[in-house]
């Protein structure tokens, strides 16, 4: 189980995305702190049938979507498809 991180502009500001392959934990990540998406703590995070799941929260004064996208078969050892919209449009693609 690999980390995920990757970076996007909100606001013309960079900001970074980072899921944790082993806990399932993700968050985005300001330079004011970091904002909470998936807790370890939430069994949904670790066990879920659907093939697309989609994270969203405010950053600055933008909402931002991120939507997971894993692969059907062996999705484990498979890299996931990322996709982030701010404000409805499409700011970044990241497969890891």
């Amino acid at each position: 189980m690999n980390d995920t991180q990757f970076e996007f502009i909100v606001d013309g500001r960079p900001v970074a995305y980072r899921r944790l392959g082993m806990t399932g934990e993700s968050k985005i990540l300001t330079r004011e702190g970091e904002i909470p998406l998936d807790s370890v703590l939430n069994p949904f995070t670790h066990l879920s049938f659907r093939l697309k799941k989609t994270n969203s929260c405010r950053v600055y004064v933008s909402e931002v979507v991120i939507e997971k996208t894993r692969p059907l078969f062996f999705a484990a050892f498979r890299p996931s498809t990322y996709r982030v919209f701010v404000n409805g449009e499409l700011v970044a693609v990241h497969e890891g």
